[in-house]
């Protein structure tokens, strides 16, 4: 096997594993309370619209979108932040636990998370994601890019809206939290 098949395979292999550890965990997730409002549900479908019309209409030309960077430093360093996101995101699924559900909703029972890398940053899943989607981008190319700015145009707002319903849900022990956490990034914002 080739360093390149070796690398591809890596990064395929962390994004199925995500997929397949996120479908199993939403199983035993808490039921909903209220789940997202209907605009948030029409972006998702409009974000899916969007993906399924990018990758038909430069499926002809592959090339453009998935290509192959040749230095394997710059490729190994894709994969590793591949790896670091998704370890990211399962990190906070973890601690979650049952809490765990659909952007912008609210279980029954809902409980503040506030241990493993919630005790750094409100968002860490919606951190995770981005880092994963750079590195996929720095070894498959333009593809993981699009799908990046998709994810940041929806989930930026999503952390607004979140915040509000936190607010809500724990209003005396959120703004504390709040305080002391960042909402993305750890020390930055």
């Amino acid at each position: 096997m080739q360093y390149s098949d070796l690398i591809g395979s890596i990064v395929a292999g962390a994004w199925l594993v995500f997929i397949a550890v996120w479908l199993v965990s939403a199983l035993f997730a808490k039921k909903y309370a209220k789940r997202a409002g209907g605009r948030f549900i029409a972006f998702r479908l409009i974000f899916a619209v969007l993906v399924i019309l990018a990758i038909r209409y430069y499926g002809h030309n592959a090339s453009f979108i998935l290509w192959h960077i040749a230095n394997p430093a710059v490729r190994w360093t894709g994969a590793a932040l591949v790896i670091l996101g998704v370890a990211l995101a399962f990190w906070a699924r973890y601690h979650l636990g049952r809490n765990w559900g659909q952007p912008m909703s609210v279980k029954e029972g809902a409980e503040l998370v506030t241990s493993g890398p919630y005790a750094y940053i409100r968002n860490p899943i919606y951190s995770a994601i981005p880092v994963a989607l750079i590195g996929s981008a720095m070894v498959y190319g333009l593809l993981f890019l699009f799908a990046l700015v998709l994810y940041i145009a929806y989930f930026i707002p999503s952390v607004f809206v979140e915040e509000k319903i936190m607010l809500r849900l724990f209003p005396d022990k959120y703004p504390e939290y709040k305080a002391r956490t960042k909402r993305l990034i750890p020390w930055v914002w």
